[in-house]
């Protein structure tokens, strides 16, 4: 038993994954990254009595990505808080084996679990509506990194995670207003008609939500460039590294000419539409 409890986590946490289908593969990586380990003892348990519970490969993948999706509304709301994950999802065990739940049945009584103790809708979307980065960059970025991943192709595929040899990301996360003490004159200009002091509160109160974000694999290329430099920039090649470089996330910046609160507020709203349907229990 303990051998086949080994190799079931050794799966999970993909230490030993050979032969394991890509779509589980993938679920499994996104459960990792929003530190869903709490919920393990529950995969450990499917895994290893699927063929009594008579549920296959699609149907296990189909209950990761929902708690993918819980995980990432309690990351940004922190709740239920972290002390109670391990005896909900122990508890939800009890409850199969006592109302022997099978196939579908397994699907629909953890989501009704999982929605009975999420956060509502519309305390995900005040969260959402904040300063996320600067509370929650891990989660921002997984966020960012989902919705970015959402329109690529095999032709257009871009691995958001790659790390250099550091174990830093290569694709970063980007903010458009600099959040940098000193603030060039340019953005000052744009932001805040020249107003210094406007722009450090502008600063304050925007540069950290959503509609402020994007991601990019050349960060300190752009870094307090003015927002034409950043959208337009190339590499020595020619190819686009600002704004331009062909991820749908960066779709409504890099039609723009200008950068003003009034569009990050406009984008961080679109943002929280978009997030509250694509991470929806």
């Amino acid at each position: 038993m303990i051998t086949e409890n080994s190799a079931i986590y050794s799966l999970i946490t993909l230490q030993k994954a050979d032969g394991l289908p890509s779509g589980l593969r993938e679920c499994f990586q996104d459960l990792q990254r929003v530190q869903g380990a709490p919920s393990y003892l529950l995969l450990m348990y499917l895994l290893k009595n699927r063929t009594e519970l008579c549920i296959d490969d699609d149907q296990i993948a189909e209950v990761i990505r929902m708690l993918v999706n819980f995980f990432v509304r309690r990351s940004v709301t922190d709740i239920p808080p972290t002390r109670d994950l391990t005896r909900l999802f122990m508890a939800y065990i009890e409850e199969i084996e006592q109302n022997r739940y099978t196939g579908n049945q397994v699907f629909t009584s953890l989501r009704a679990k999982l929605l009975s103790v999420s956060a509502s809708d519309d305390l995900f979307a005040e969260k959402l509506r904040g300063p996320i980065y600067d509370e929650n960059s891990g989660a921002c970025r997984f966020i960012l990194c989902s919705l970015a991943q959402r329109g690529m192709t095999n032709e257009t595929y871009v691995d958001l995670w790659r790390q250099y040899d550091s174990k830093q990301y290569v694709w970063s996360i980007e903010h458009i207003f600099p959040q940098g003490t000193n603030i060039p004159q340019p953005w000052v200009d744009m932001i805040a008609g020249g107003d210094p002091a406007k722009a450090r509160e502008y600063q304050t109160l925007y540069v950290h939500t959503f509609g402020n974000l994007t991601i990019t694999g050349y960060n300190s290329a752009l870094s307090n460039k003015s927002f034409s430099e950043k959208r337009d920039r190339k590499d020595n090649a020619g190819k686009y590294i600002g704004y331009r470089n062909g991820l749908n996330l960066n779709a409504d910046v890099a039609d723009k000419d200008i950068w003003t609160i009034d569009i990050i507020n406009e984008r961080t709203e679109k943002l929280v539409q978009e997030i509250l349907s694509f991470f929806a229990i």
